[in-house]
């Protein structure tokens, strides 16, 4: 069961079979490639929760709701899109870029973009040290993972509450009050259900992209088994190459269809990174899917909306103002240093802010799925000889989070290591109608969370990259 440790405590090692046991009875797991044919192994878990302020918490689960409405009006501002993103898409011509000419073609209001918009979205924050305050990382509009598996990460932390009650001293023993509920599964299923149904095609499926060889496969199919046992309705899952090789548009609805089968809802699991788009195939099976009348989770303009550009854009002066004038002052609190890299002046002046102290910064591109920030040593070179294509990045204040002792479980694998805690926030949002219409959003509600913790001494933070794993916060 457990192959092997470093951990001390000899009442570690029944904890944590305990643990992987119960994670492959209930479905928290992970493959290690092409889809259910591959070897499948736990998920990569911290064995107990980590502590995390309460009010802290509350706090950005209160305010999170208010960015999907954010960005889904940042989505329909054609103006301000075109003139953030302008050098981004020219800086970063082979994924930002190409991603714009989609937008241009059918992605934008009256040329083709639904008056609707679907969203599961994720904030994520870092508890700030220095400021007390749950500073915001960055806005996931596309491919939020681990919905299906976070939710069941706080089932197996309330599980091993009870289950070590007579092991450990009652000063070390686990409250399950202290333990958020988490329905970030239901959540999910909740929000394409409600998509499906505006939709009103009763005969219409939900498609799934998804990526090739994909690890992370029951995340997703939990979310589709939820949805089937709640209306009825079955999840088609496809990659961008099949949908290249079989999709086309209905000619009656104008809805996406494969294999014979209308999909009224289509459900972004792929598409988030230049390594999903290795050949021209791919790119017109996006355009191709945007052209269609399906409803999108997000739409490329959502999408894009979603860009370290455009968080950077907001926090400038009176930006954040337009788009949300009765809640600015509360969401502001959130925001971290964000700088940008646009015009000589502005260009020289950020290089020279990085510069006088690496150590306090971050240099992002408009990337998705960790492992693409630049930190230190990696972030100086970029800054003093490479600065050509620094229009596309953002530079952003360093959050310092406190460090925990956390044992983690990874492939059988037991270690205690100092660890980060990035906290991430579910939102499930569908509007229906004008996006500057209080009464057009049928949904925009607190989807659930999800800790995800790693190594202090690593700067990335994706668990289905390898830098992480999943964990659940315990408030205190």
């Amino acid at each position: 069961m457990l192959v092997n440790d470093d951990v001390d405590d000899p009442t570690i090692r029944p904890t944590a079979e305990e643990a992987i046991s119960w994670a492959f009875q209930h479905g928290l797991v992970v493959a290690s490639g092409k889809e259910t044919a591959g070897q499948v192994f736990h998920a990569p878990v911290a064995l107990y929760p980590t502590p995390f302020p309460k009010d802290v918490f509350e706090f950005a689960k209160e305010i999170t709701p208010k960015f999907a409405e954010l960005y889904d009006k940042v989505s329909e501002d054609d103006a301000f899109m075109r003139e953030t993103l302008r050098e981004a898409a020219l800086s970063d011509p082979e994924f930002t870029g190409r991603l714009w000419k989609i937008y241009e073609a059918c992605g934008k209001r009256g040329n083709g973009r639904l008056d609707k918009e679907l969203g599961i979205l994720r904030t994520d924050y870092m508890l700030d040290t220095r400021s007390g305050m749950p500073l915001q990382v960055e806005v996931n509009t596309v491919s939020t993972s681990f919905m299906g598996l976070g939710s069941k990460v706080t089932l197996l932390h309330q599980h091993l509450a009870e289950y070590t009650k007579g092991n450990i001293d009652d000063d070390m023993k686990l409250k399950k009050e202290n333990m958020p509920t988490n329905d970030s599964l239901n959540q999910a299923a909740k929000t394409l259900c409600e998509g499906w149904k505006c939709m009103e095609c009763e005969n219409a499926s939900i498609l799934m992209v998804v990526q090739e060889g994909e690890t992370n496969i029951f995340d997703q199919r939990l979310i589709s088994q939820k949805v089937f046992e709640t209306i009825g309705v079955k999840t088609i899952r496809k990659t961008l190459r099949e949908i290249n090789e079989s999709g086309r548009l209905d000619l009656k609805t104008n809805l996406f269809s494969i294999d014979g089968q209308l999909c009224s809802v289509i459900y972004f699991r792929a598409g988030y990174s230049p390594s999903d788009f290795p050949s021209e195939a791919q790119w017109e099976a996006k355009m191709l899917l945007e052209k269609s009348s399906s409803l999108k989770s997000p739409s490329v303009a959502m999408h894009l909306a979603g860009s370290k550009k455009i968080q950077q854009a907001l926090a400038e002066e009176g930006v954040l103002e337009k788009f949300m004038p009765n809640d600015a002052t509360e969401m502001r609190k959130v925001f971290a240093g964000l700088y940008s890299f646009e015009g000589e002046k502005n260009m020289q002046k950020t290089i020279q802010l990085g510069l006088s102290n690496p150590a306090d910064y971050v240099l992002k591109p408009q990337r998705e799925g960790g492992g693409n920030n630049l930190y230190g040593k990696e972030l100086k070179e970029k800054l003093e000889n490479d600065t050509k294509d620094l229009p596309a990045y953002i530079l952003m204040q360093r959050i310092f989070p406190p460090s925990h002792q956390v044992t983690m479980l990874r492939k059988g694998l037991a270690h205690e290591i100092e660890s980060l805690s990035e906290l991430g926030i579910y939102g499930s949002y569908l509007r229906k109608g004008d996006v500057n219409s209080n009464t057009a959003r049928v949904m925009n509600e607190h989807g659930g969370s999800l800790l995800r913790t790693k190594a202090a001494s690593s700067d990335e933070g994706g668990v289905a990259a390898g830098y992480a794993v999943l964990d659940s916060p315990y408030l205190v």
